[in-house]
């Protein structure tokens, strides 16, 4: 097929439609296809994505029916450092990209993403940089400019036999639900800011996706719609989407994480985990691991899975494993999909890259 006969544009309301259930094709398990394509209806009205998400697609000029390519964009709030202070700027993720099998390998996917790069490039607000998760061929995205990042993660892997339970509520330790996300946000955000801003290397550009409440919001709603479709209605909902500890003979030292379950892939997927201290705050991280293994095993997940883990939280995951014994072990490794891959505006190329790469990124 050659380039003239194709043609690129922002979807139309039915070609959104064979978007979404062509990416069904892909991702719908274990959803019913149109449990699948309802669900991503409504999490494109969710705040993180109304107004800031757009559908792009590739077709025959005599078939605007047939939708070879697509993907969907998201724009996001972010922050980058280019060695002199932090400064706030719009990013873009792309995600779910996909092509008609019988166009696969024929350059379409290739020829989209350029189009799309162009778009993002062209947008009246500086899109700074953009970001696709790939899935096993970061290579394919390298050739277009998307550099492969950080890729770390912590599995703490819950065997067939594996007995956890929830640990009760304490002083310290609370459970977390959405609506907390708030106030974990404000203060996510202000450390995000803080941290940032000190990592000043010359000629380096560092950046980082915002962990807003909308994103935290939207992830939640994810969970809770396919656990609902998958349960049919029957199930109460969870009661734990999170948890925080405040140390009570050291004031300073206040953790807390949230968490999304996948059930396509059976893992409890931790967002983000916020601590006050960059050290000594294991005990503390420890037991919102504990909190998490136990809500996984709930809902019959095998693995809490933690994206870019500090050495603390590495530590506190081992010590979990060990006091938990049999059945139950902590690994940590480079990942092998969802693999974070960045590129700047305009292909250019710079030093530095994606700091604090962890799940609440991910679309």
């Amino acid at each position: 097929m050659l380039d003239g006969d194709l043609v690129f544009q922002r979807a139309t309301a039915l070609q959104i439609t064979k978007h979404l259930e062509n990416s069904s094709q892909m991702w719908a398990a274990p959803l019913p296809k149109g449990i699948y394509i309802g669900l991503q209806r409504q999490l494109a009205e969710a705040e993180a994505s109304k107004a800031n998400a757009a559908y792009w697609v590739l077709f025959h000029k005599d078939d605007a029916e047939t939708v070879i390519a697509s993907c969907t964009t998201y724009m996001r709030q972010a922050l980058i450092n280019e060695g002199h202070g932090m400064m706030a700027v719009q990013a873009a993720v792309v995600t779910d990209i996909v092509t008609l099998p019988e166009y696969r390998m024929l350059g379409m996917a290739t020829q989209l993403l350029k189009k799309v790069q162009q778009r993002l490039d062209e947008c009246p607000t500086r899109v700074e940089f953009s970001i696709v998760w790939s899935d096993l061929r970061p290579e394919f995205f390298d050739r277009l400019g998307w550099k492969q990042q950080a890729a770390t993660q912590l599995r703490i892997v819950l065997g067939k036999a594996a007995v956890v339970e929830v640990p009760a509520e304490t002083k310290e330790l609370s459970y977390s639900n959405v609506d907390d996300f708030a106030l974990c946000s404000r203060e996510s955000l202000n450390a995000a800011k803080l941290r940032l801003s000190a990592m000043r290397a010359k000629g380096k550009t560092w950046a980082q996706l915002l962990p807003t409440q909308n994103l935290m919001r939207w992830h939640a709603m994810r969970g809770l719609l396919t656990q609902s479709a998958l349960s049919k209605g029957a199930d109460e909902g969870r009661k734990r989407h999170g948890a925080s500890f405040a140390n009570a003979e050291i004031r300073d030292n206040v953790c807390w994480a949230w968490w999304v379950p996948d059930f396509r892939a059976r893992k409890l997927f931790v967002g983000r985990i916020f601590t006050t201290r960059l050290h000594n705050m294991q005990r503390e991280i420890k037991s919102l691991l504990h909190v998490a293994a136990g809500e996984a095993l709930s809902m019959a997940l095998r693995e809490v899975v933690v994206w870019e883990p500090t050495e603390q939280v590495i530590g506190a995951a081992m010590q979990l494993a060990d006091e938990i014994g049999k059945h139950v072990r902590s690994v940590v490794e480079e990942r092998s999909d969802m693999i974070p891959c960045l590129r700047w505006h305009g292909g250019e190329e710079r030093q530095g890259g994606l700091v604090d790469g962890q799940f609440y990124g991910w679309s």
